[in-house]
């Protein structure tokens, strides 16, 4: 299949999760760079209950996931199936990584539910896509 012949939900979709990926590896990144400054806004800006457990690494450990991510996505774009698991383990880890790291306080219904929704569409998709 060429990518003209993409169904428009599969390329939504692609599309929604080249930019969201693109930019949380990005932002991750750097807030792993500069943690100092990124420690201070967590704090001021959420309501984190345990401030002290994140860390540079935790923020560098997210950037991996979501540039793995991204990884699957570019995949899926070229029409590899092979992306499909990558993009799968890599939102999946994104999910749990918070739980065993913070605690059971950082469990997000919002996240969980755009994560099974894409890899959801993506599963529906999955025979378009080529071994």
């Amino acid at each position: 299949m060429n990518k003209q012949d993409r169904p428009l939900l599969l390329s939504a979709a692609i599309f929604l999760s080249l930019i969201g990926s693109s930019v949380a590896t990005l932002v991750y990144f750097s807030a792993a760079i500069f943690f100092g400054q990124t420690k201070e806004l967590v704090e001021k800006l959420t309501n984190i209950q345990a401030p002290q457990n994140l860390s540079a690494v935790y923020m560098a450990v997210f950037g991996v996931l979501y540039g793995l991510s991204l990884l699957g996505v570019i995949k899926m774009h070229k029409m590899q199936r092979s992306g499909l698991s990558l993009y799968a383990f890599a939102q999946i880890s994104l999910l749990i990584l918070p739980l065993a790291w913070i605690g059971t306080q950082a469990f997000s219904s919002t996240n969980t539910i755009f994560t099974l929704l894409f890899i959801t569409i993506y599963g529906i998709h999955r025979k378009r896509l080529q071994a």
